[in-house]
């Protein structure tokens, strides 16, 4: 029996005749057959089209689809209505949504959408329209059939669908143009690396009373006073040492510094152009031998060392400075002299300057321990290759009246400097082996800053993470690059030209109040310039190759109010699986380019002196308090 008609005017009540709103077509009676068409009891919502233990089918997006068979015992194609309702608390339908046409995008007329014909017996299906559902939301649905000429008497029975909530909600303020750059430099924290290795300087003589395995290197027997001279460097980061080399032997006044920050700095350490090479204890010790074997009588010298390096990303000449503070000096050895040779090895490649000293290198009288001694030398790279890597030894040799020399040399490995003419025509030198960090605009560029967070936190690759130990490796311009690799070809991987356009969320925002033109641009992380990138192929040292930038995590950005903007999950498709290894969003193109673009070049591989393949971390200071390990990743920017 039919149902009640519908003039049209108005909302009908749920029951109204499919007929009365015909938006499959008139209904026509001009069939030779007169079977009215039927739904099946077939319907299905998603992908994935499965159904929780309520019966309720979960889809993994907004732009559900929505399916159910459909039969014609004339044998006609017929195909489906699919109308939408929201639902009450206890799970029944409340109201229609209005539907959009997908073909045309404007409000399907009667609030429903239409199949296309199908065979009797056959699967219809539409897909609606993104923007019509709501996220983590349930709604009911149902189909009424059409042959072309009959509409089905009845509507079909309910079917309850479930949205998927959004798997990212990151809050963000309003970009500021004006924001002032980034001091990159107050990112640059120092770096430690392993304490010198000594090496072994001749004359070797074994030594009397003393372990050659603790370091010691001895010289000759002086005959006629009965006493052998040994001497070594001893790591020391006491307190004591530290302030000496801090305030010399008065206590009072500061010495000078070549580093400011070497100041009570423990151990050895480097930042990318500058190096605090330990605090030591340099000890000459003479060993009085009677008869051959040692009288247990040992004179002791001993001095603080401290060494600091300052090298220069707009020149091939360096300095190193040595700070030499005398701790005790035994009144026997009557005097103590020591002579310091600065090394720049491989000296094809290096020059040395001549020395300076603030103080002399004599310690004599009845207070020894008068004086300090600064020392400076320049050091300047030859610049005949592109690039060398050069390294810095220093030679104490320490001598009294009494006493023959006895001498120690020392290298830190881990201040090993690379000079180039590479990442910048003009010749500098840098502490290769320090990882500098790369901290984004966060005023200037929060979508973009966020995008960048989340996928370093929440993928396994952490790319840029220093807390996983997962470090970016820069890839220059091709010309610069060991493989020949555009980055742009990688960028093409992931971020297609138009890309943003056609296929980007239509929700993403243009700050077109900043830059007239501006409109969506497809933004990706890891960077394009890195051998972390989704398109950098694994033939040439990617790390992470994907086929398309499909398989990203997929986000966009969106002003919802002004001064508020989200950075949000591409609700269009399945959440995020977090096993990715890499992200896509869309977003303001203006934004997208401004947070890396000149910034990132000037302000930081240029001025870094980056090369190929040169490890970096990115830094996210304002997400400090963001928890990146919840099914939701959701965060207020900056913290309110």
């Amino acid at each position: 029996m039919a149902t009640a008609a519908d003039s049209g005017d108005g909302t009908p009540d749920w029951d109204y005749a499919p007929s009365s709103r015909p938006a499959a077509g008139p209904e026509t009676r001009t069939l030779a057959n007169n079977n009215r068409p039927v739904s099946g009891k077939n319907l299905e919502a998603g992908p994935p089209f499965t159904k929780d233990s309520a019966g309720v089918w979960q889809a993994n997006r907004t732009n559900v689809t929505l399916r159910n068979t459909v039969t014609d015992a004339d044998g006609d194609a017929s195909n489906l209505t699919f109308q939408v309702y929201t639902t009450n608390a206890e799970g029944t339908p409340k109201d229609q949504v209005q539907l959009t046409d997908p073909d045309t995008g404007k409000p399907a007329a009667y609030g429903v959408v239409v199949s296309d014909f199908v065979t009797s017996g056959g699967r219809a299906s539409v897909t609606l329209r993104y923007g019509d559902l709501k996220a983590n939301t349930t709604y009911a649905f149902r189909t009424s059939a059409f042959d072309g000429g009959l509409y089905e008497t009845n509507w079909s029975s309910w079917a309850k669908f479930h949205t998927r909530g959004r798997a990212v909600n990151i809050t963000l303020p309003e970009p500021n143009k004006d924001a002032a750059a980034v001091n990159q430099d107050a990112h640059q924290n120092p770096q430690k690396i392993a304490q010198p290795s000594m090496a072994v300087v001749a004359p070797t003589v074994p030594p009397v009373a003393r372990s050659a395995e603790e370091g010691w290197n001895c010289g000759t027997l002086n005959k006629r006073t009965g006493i052998q001279p040994c001497s070594r460097l001893v790591p020391d980061n006491s307190k004591a040492t530290r302030d000496a080399l801090t305030n010399g032997t008065k206590g009072t006044a500061a010495l000078p510094s070549l580093v400011d920050w070497c100041a009570n700095l423990l151990d050895s350490h480097i930042k990318r152009y500058e190096a605090c090479i330990g605090s030591f204890t340099y000890e000459y010790q003479g060993i009085v031998v009677k008869d051959g074997k040692p009288t247990g009588e040992i004179l002791d010298a001993s001095w603080a060392v401290g060494q600091e390096v300052k090298l220069a990303g707009n020149s091939s000449t360096f300095t190193q400075q040595l700070t030499l503070v005398p701790v005790s000096i035994d009144p026997k050895f009557v005097s103590v002299t020591l002579n310091v040779e600065f090394d720049c090895l491989l000296a094809d490649r290096c020059s040395n300057g001549p020395q300076s000293w603030d103080g002399a290198l004599e310690w004599v009288g009845a207070d020894p321990l008068s004086h300090s001694a600064v020392g400076k030398i320049d050091h300047t790279w030859n610049a005949q290759n592109n690039a060398d890597t050069l390294d810095l030894s220093t030679k104490i040799t320490a001598y009294s009246p009494v006493a023959n020399p006895a001498a120690t040399r020392w290298q830190a490995d881990g201040a090993q400097i690379r000079c180039d003419k590479i990442s910048s025509t003009t010749p500098g030198c840098t502490f290769h082996k320090y990882i500098p960090t790369w901290v984004m605009n966060f005023a200037k560029t929060p979508p973009a800053v966020a995008h960048a967070w989340l996928i370093q936190s929440k993928l396994p690759t952490h790319p840029g993470s220093k807390a996983a130990n997962k470090p970016l490796f820069y890839l220059p311009a091709a010309s610069k690059n060991a493989p020949g690799r555009d980055p742009d070809d990688n960028r093409k991987v992931i971020c297609p030209d138009g890309w943003a356009a056609t296929y980007g969320n239509p929700d993403a925002t243009a700050v077109t109040e900043i830059s007239s033109t501006d409109k969506a641009s497809c933004d990706e992380f890891a960077y394009a310039s890195t051998y972390n990138s989704g398109g950098m192929p694994t033939s040439m040292g990617g790390m992470n190759e994907v086929d398309t930038g499909n398989d990203c995590v997929q986000t966009y950005a969106t002003r919802v109010k002004q001064g508020e903007w989200h950075l949000y999950d591409d609700i269009r498709g399945a959440a995020p699986k977090w096993t990715e290894k890499c992200g896509r969003s869309a977003m303001s193109g203006w934004i997208n380019s401004t947070s890396m673009g000149g910034a990132f070049s000037s302000g930081f591989s240029t001025k870094y002196r980056m090369l190929d393949k040169d490890p970096y971390w990115v830094a996210f200071p304002q997400f400090a308090h963001c928890d990146a390990s919840k099914v939701t990743v959701a965060c207020t920017v900056p913290k309110p």
